[in-house]
């Protein structure tokens, strides 16, 4: 990686520290950081140099017009400004932090705004950059569990924009297949945000269907606080996903076995050996990310991707208000202005 590249950072919460660090590794300088408290920037790096803080974007832009990179790290609501702004600016790429944006109008103006200004636009939702994630496709494509029937998302307590927005990428990365309708249910619990009590991204429960005919069985509700479990279950086998304890486990029937009727459900699924080739691990897979866009390669999440994963939480918000019915994609109308304050 060219040390010259140079980098901002809009945002300098948890996640804005991450690439942070993650641009030091790649060798990228971090020559402007923009963040309303700039106090905070100071304390975590106290030798950055305070006129390179900046509390507004433009002033950023005007004073550093030889950016490679943006990253745009700040919570979801400023984050479609923040990333035409960088585009308008000239930045040719841009690396947004999830959920996209707050509503799908917004979303679709990042797309457009970056494609009129040649910017390249990445969305980070991580594990389409995790070789344990693309080792997987390829063996599912190779049969190792037969063709994929159905999803299922076990995640307590986190939101649809916060977290659920990241399954849902993975559900289109597995099926290869869009959606075709969602009947969701949002968990009226209330819980607070952690991040402050102008955000409100409550959880859900719900069914959605794909095109090619898979099911996903989805439950984010707030009745339970436990990390997710992610499941894929094919004609012969599942695979059953706990990242957080780099958990992956795979069984499916004999190949002899494959030749019975599905209808012989005791067949035995042995394991079958998966190893892992990384670690769950955000910063490296945001270093991936930021990496394969500065080299010019293929965007593996672009704005459109991103776009995706919010319209399929957005459908639940909009199933919800008309009464649990089954919503179809993609949305329209009314349904590209709502307007959810994620985190």
């Amino acid at each position: 990686m060219e040390k010259a590249k140079k980098s901002a950072i809009i945002g300098f919460g948890g996640m804005g520290q991450r690439h942070y660090d993650v641009y030091q590794r790649l060798g990228v300088e971090v020559t402007a950081i923009c963040e309303w408290y700039p106090e905070k920037v100071q304390k975590t790096l106290p030798d950055f140099s305070k006129e390179r803080v900046y509390r507004d974007l433009k002033t950023l832009l005007a004073k550093h017009g030889d950016l490679a990179i943006a990253s745009i790290t700040t919570n979801a609501p400023t984050h479609a400004e923040a990333t035409i702004a960088c585009s308008e600016a000239g930045i040719p790429n841009v690396l947004c932090e999830k959920p996209m944006t707050t509503n799908l109008r917004d979303a679709q103006r990042m797309i457009e705004k970056c494609q009129e200004n040649r910017t390249r636009l990445a969305v980070n939702h991580i594990r389409r950059w995790s070789p344990n994630h693309l080792k997987l496709r390829s063996l599912i494509r190779d049969s190792l569990i037969g063709r994929v029937r159905h999803f299922y998302l076990s995640h307590g307590s986190v939101g649809l924009g916060n977290n659920g927005v990241h399954f849902f990428d993975n559900m289109r990365f597995y099926a290869e297949s869009e959606p075709l309708w969602v009947i969701g249910f949002l968990d009226k619990t209330g819980t607070p945000s952690t991040r402050g009590p102008q955000f409100k991204d409550p959880g859900a429960f719900g069914i959605l269907l794909f095109e090619n005919g898979i099911r996903a069985f989805v439950d984010t509700s707030e009745d339970a606080g436990v990390r997710h479990a992610f499941e894929i279950v094919g004609e012969y086998g599942r695979v059953v996903i706990e990242e957080w304890g780099d958990d992956w486990r795979v069984c499916a029937r004999k190949p002899e076995d494959r030749q019975r009727p599905l209808t012989y459900y005791i067949a035995a699924m042995p394991q079958v050996p998966f190893e892992l080739e990384v670690k769950f691990d955000i910063p490296e897979l945001t270093l991936r990310a930021i990496r394969e866009l500065l080299s010019g390669d293929s965007i593996s999440c672009a704005g459109e991707d991103g776009k995706k994963a919010l319209e399929m939480a957005m459908a639940f918000h909009v199933s919800e208000e008309q009464g649990n019915q089954k919503v179809f994609f993609p949305l329209s109308g009314e349904a590209l202005a709502k307007d959810v304050p994620f985190a």
